[in-house]
């Protein structure tokens, strides 16, 4: 939670976050206005290796207090869908991870009592991950719908 605040501190409040982001959002843009653009997609890419470095860390030392082979367990996957679910903001991803890890662990505690197989749920978690990136995809449809329509009738008047 403290790393997110951070994040979204530096990405939000400092010139370095906002030559990351305008490389993100548009690298051609970015270029014209004379920012580096090799230079801060490579610092994005290290910032992103530290942080994953830092949350294995944690995992081993915090966790298992050893290395073990195939202790991530998904862990890449279900970063990406926390992520998704926060709209790709650093604060919108700590109520998305909270509801994506309540869900992991209720289908793990579904499979244990009631014996649900485990395809079934991770059928349904890749059905909850297909409906909140659609529902995302629609509202910006139908978001440029409504304005071309909006200019249309003001065309019309």
């Amino acid at each position: 939670v403290v790393l997110a605040v951070i994040i979204y501190v530096f990405l939000w409040r400092t010139t370095i976050g906002y030559r990351i982001r305008a490389v993100g959002l548009n690298p051609d843009a970015s270029r014209y206005a004379g920012i580096n653009v090799p230079f801060y997609q490579a610092l994005s890419l290290t910032l992103a290796g530290g942080f994953a470095g830092l949350a294995g860390v944690v995992e081993v030392l915090g966790v298992q207090h050893r290395l073990l082979e195939g202790i991530t367990g998904g862990y890449g996957f279900s970063g990406i869908v926390a992520a998704l679910f926060g709209g790709l903001h650093p604060l919108g991803s700590i109520p998305a991870s909270i509801l994506f890890g309540g869900l992991l662990v209720g289908a793990d505690k579904m499979q244990r009592a009631v014996q649900v197989p485990s395809s079934l749920i991770t059928a349904i978690l890749g059905l909850v991950v297909l409906f909140v990136v659609g529902s995302a995809i629609w509202s910006k449809r139908w978001a440029a719908r409504r304005k071309i329509e909006a200019v249309k009738e003001m065309e019309v008047a």
